[in-house]
């Protein structure tokens, strides 16, 4: 993936963008819902999804990635849906900073935080986000539930073909056990072949929940989905936490 053009198109195709826009913005309807979310941060934005889901909402949102590419591609993607899309370039440890308590809710799915080295920083990222909020007001994230990967019953998180691209999606446990190595292959035509390897330490809900409380979050409860289905430690795709800021 050598050029943004290229980081474009992948992207779009591998997370089946546009059609994303309303799936998603139906699991999270009933959070916009219930905690009368007119202004959101959207933290880790990327192509912009969750950003127009909240849009025809009547929400509100700004963005934030470091990443400048997923900037340019939010901003790409805003002008085909004849929109606009408020983004910046920052990280979630400066928002609130940046933005301070001026959001109804912040918003960071699709594994936004997995990137976190550590319980610091970790902590560091989750304060400065409940700062980007009014007080009352609430945060939902959800990431990957490593607990399935680390034990071995899992390996696929995702696989999805489309317009002769295949994208795989796929962890294992690190060697040292302490977390996930998280892969990504792509295959397309004229034996296209790209790969990416990251290195994700284990967010678990005990230890994720721990930072939430030390960053100062009160109100936390836990699920399976977005759809709050139980969590169930096991068999639980994902870990979705919503917390309050008091």
């Amino acid at each position: 993936m050598s050029s943004f053009n290229n980081i474009a198109k992948y992207y779009n195709l591998m997370t089946g963008y546009p059609g994303r826009i309303d799936r998603l913005g139906e699991a999270i309807a009933p959070w916009v819902d219930e905690w009368k979310v007119s202004d959101a941060l959207d933290a880790g934005c990327g192509n912009g999804v969750l950003m127009f889901a909240l849009q025809k909402r009547n929400v509100n949102v700004v963005g934030v990635d470091v990443a400048e590419p997923m900037l340019r591609l939010t901003l790409d993607n805003a002008r085909a849906l004849g929109t606009t899309a408020d983004v910046r370039s920052a990280t979630y440890a400066s928002v609130g900073q940046l933005f301070p308590s001026r959001f109804d809710a912040v918003f960071a799915l699709g594994n936004a935080l997995v990137g976190a080295a550590n319980d610091r920083e970790m902590v560091s990222w989750l304060a400065g986000l409940r700062e980007s909020l009014r007080p009352g007001g609430h945060a939902l994230i959800q990431m990957l539930n490593p607990t399935p990967f680390l034990k071995g019953h899992k390996t696929l998180i995702a696989r999805r073909q489309v317009d002769g691209y295949e994208f795989v999606r796929f962890a294992h446990p690190h060697p040292d056990k302490r977390g996930l190595t998280f892969c990504l292959t792509m295959t397309g035509p004229d034996d296209l072949f790209e790969s990416t390897v990251l290195q994700w330490p284990a967010w678990d809900h005990r230890r994720t929940l721990s930072c939430f409380a030390e960053a100062g979050f009160g109100g936390l409860a836990l699920y399976g989905s977005l759809q709050r289905d139980d969590f169930e430690e096991r068999s639980s795709t994902d870990i979705v936490i919503a917390a309050e800021r008091d």
